[in-house]
């Protein structure tokens, strides 16, 4: 038996020796999952310099990607994916993509190879669900899952194009934007006053900043200024709860900024603060050396759970819908809504105000919010027809 190597990677081997009988072999790499190097094997029946012109011709296919580089399920690919992406991750961002992997992911699409995985298999999965009763948005939820986990097989070199790109998700349902009046904004925090002060400064704080509601639990007293008529918030960090944790990290743009606060919302901290501090007295538990603004414990050392503020605003809109005339459709998001409409509709600069509220960009400020532009087209109409008009 004669073995040569080449200077590429592969090898000849003569069996038997003298026979003219080759077996090519080129290296596929190591399998990104066992770790243990993988090989394609070719036969040849010829000269030795024959067989090494086949060799390089079969390196040079693998080279190409024209043979499976791994034996990787889709399953395996997720765990990876989910593995690589948690230091990143908000905790609660990993919970929530772990649960729809295990939920729907898996059992569907986790057996099937990696390199095998066509548009039309995911396609399938994708009517499956909706079939099942799921809605177009949270199967897209699922797309976006697979699709980022894809990119990153793409990226470490297991496949060479995502095949989720030639997939055709459900588009996401876009839900219409209420946004309550200044009136209704008024009575529900008229409301909450009398039964839950902590929900009346969060709505009132929710619809000045335009703060999100991470960010609004997050704040602690250092990060308010309550300089009569020029005071400010500095938001700075976001909390979420996964699993019963409480998990403080950055922003959702992971910047942060200042928000500016006039008279009257330095008025509504201030009497929140000196209600704060009564409790603490009533309650004999002094408050904490740097208590949260949003807090139910009588010392402060403890936030508001964001889905609290959620399903509390949820009741106090169903006690107004049960004791008022109107509709109050709302959620605690709408006063991010309300805040950034409201602005924009005022004329003030859309940089200024997607800055104020934390977009990534001012394009997504405009692209989120033009219903909030045709009062300041009607004015702007109104200023040329008087320029030209004189």
């Amino acid at each position: 038996m004669t073995t040569r190597t080449t200077n590429r990677p592969g090898t000849l081997r003569e069996r038997p020796a003298g026979s003219g009988n080759w077996q090519l072999r080129a290296f596929l790499g190591n399998d990104p999952v066992t770790g243990k190097p993988r090989q394609v094997a070719r036969t040849f029946h010829g000269g030795e310099r024959a067989a090494a012109k086949a060799l390089t011709v079969l390196v040079s296919e693998v080279e190409a990607g024209r043979f499976d580089r791994t034996t990787v399920t889709v399953g395996q690919l997720l765990d990876k994916w989910l593995e690589a992406t948690e230091p990143t991750q908000r905790p609660r961002t990993v919970y929530e993509n772990r649960r729809k992997i295990e939920g729907r992911l898996r059992p569907v699409l986790g057996h099937v190879r990696l390199d095998r995985l066509e548009a039309d298999v995911i396609d399938a999965a994708y009517r499956g669900w909706l079939a099942e009763g799921l809605s177009p948005t949270t199967v897209h939820k699922y797309h976006s899952i697979l699709s980022a986990a894809c990119r990153q097989a793409v990226k470490w070199g297991w496949i060479d194009r995502a095949p989720t790109d030639r997939s055709s998700p459900p588009a996401p349902a876009r839900h219409e934007m209420l946004v309550p009046t200044p009136e209704q904004l008024s009575a529900l925090v008229a409301e909450a006053e009398e039964r839950d002060p902590v929900l009346a400064a969060a709505v009132a704080l929710a619809a000045l900043t335009g703060a999100r509601r991470g960010e609004l639990v997050a704040l602690r007293w250092s990060d308010v200024d309550l300089v009569a008529g020029a005071g400010f918030v500095r938001i700075a960090k976001s909390l979420t709860v996964s699993e019963g944790v409480s998990h403080v990290g950055p922003t959702k743009t992971h910047q942060s900024r200042v928000i500016a606060l006039d008279e009257f919302g330095v008025a509504v901290l201030t009497r929140h603060r000196a209600w704060m501090t009564d409790l603490s007295v009533r309650a004999a538990s002094p408050l904490v050396s740097d208590p949260y603004v949003l807090s139910y414990n009588a010392n402060g050392g403890r936030s508001v759970n964001p889905d609290t503020l959620t399903h509390r605003f949820g009741d106090l809109c169903e006690t107004m819908q049960a004791t008022t005339k109107g509709q109050w459709p709302y959620r605690f998001h709408d006063l991010r809504h309300f805040s950034v409409t409201t602005l924009i509709a005022a004329g003030v600069d859309v940089r200024t105000v997607s800055t104020r509220h934390g977009h990534a960009s001012a394009t997504m400020t405009l692209n989120r919010y033009a219903h909030a532009l045709p009062e300041r087209d009607r004015e702007a109409a109104g200023v040329l027809g008087r320029a030209l008009g004189r």
